[in-house]
């Protein structure tokens, strides 16, 4: 990115493109950036990195292999929206089409805001927002997830609710160009607190390894329990003080600041292991 040029931003979410926190950022960032908006046509939540891709949808079945061809090939359908393009199609879906499809080709993708907070390093794999963000990593584009803990409130919620957390995007998408931020960073997790919350700074986090997911069968059926949301809603996390979650319960923004791909562990086991078989 050139820092004396405003950048050119690809937004897009998993609530869908109509959600509030997607227009609270739109508003923040066209203040400083170039913004395209390319975002699921409805709520697509906690689809986590899917792709459409090789899916019939609602509105065609014209996927094609050839064997022969360079590539696969399969149509996600979409429709003109006020902000930009309503995608029939995931956020990851909308992450490759911005950043291949269109031009110019953009210089940071921004994923948010959502309606709800996205803490821990189990959600990462889990969460759209996250997901597009880090699906931009892997096509080598930086970018910021943007997300604000809503736990706990009922009313429905307005783009104004989301008005900080759209300052803090585009804070960050202001002032990264010249800095090399993104030379070492594929792409940070942004959590800001309830609106209703005056936060008390920002904090550099790693992702919480604290999970407790449960499961029983009780009177014929399989029950899921997730023990962390009560926990979140009493204030009572054991998480480490370096977390991201521990962070946002304490009024602070949470940003954590990741890298592309996984991590590979170097182990003489299981080549001792193939080793004996094979």
């Amino acid at each position: 990115m050139d820092p004396n040029d405003a950048p050119h931003v690809l937004l897009t979410n998993d609530d869908g493109i109509d959600a509030p926190g997607l227009r609270a950022l739109y508003d923040a960032l066209t203040e400083v950036a170039t913004v395209t908006v390319i975002a699921p046509d409805r709520n697509r939540s906690a689809v986590g990195r899917s792709l459409s891709y090789g899916r019939t949808s609602s509105e065609s079945d014209d996927f094609s292999i050839d064997l022969e061809a360079d590539a696969f090939t399969s149509p996600v359908p979409h429709a003109d929206h006020e902000l930009g393009y309503a995608v029939d199609g995931t956020p990851c879906d909308c992450t490759i089409v911005g950043v291949n499809a269109l031009e110019p080709t953009p210089d940071l993708v921004v994923s948010g805001c959502n309606s709800g907070a996205n803490l821990g390093a189990y959600v990462f794999s889990r969460s759209g927002t996250v997901s597009a963000a880090m699906e931009a990593a892997f096509l080598g584009t930086p970018s910021i997830a943007v997300s604000m803990d809503t736990l706990g409130m009922e009313s429905e919620l307005e783009p104004e609710d989301f008005a900080h957390a759209g300052e803090i995007a585009a804070a960050l998408v202001e002032g990264s160009p010249g800095t090399g931020l993104f030379d070492r960073v594929d792409y940070l997790n942004v959590n800001v607190p309830r609106p209703d919350v005056d936060d008390d700074g920002f904090e550099l986090t790693r992702p919480t390894e604290v999970y407790e997911m449960d499961a029983a069968l009780e009177d014929g059926q399989f029950q899921l329990t997730n023990r962390l949301w009560q926990q979140m809603a009493n204030r009572d996390i054991p998480d480490p003080e370096d977390t991201d979650r521990h962070a946002l319960l304490e009024g602070q923004i949470s940003v954590s600041p990741m890298r592309v791909p996984y991590d590979v562990v170097q182990t003489d086991a299981v080549r001792t292991i193939l080793d004996d078989i094979l």
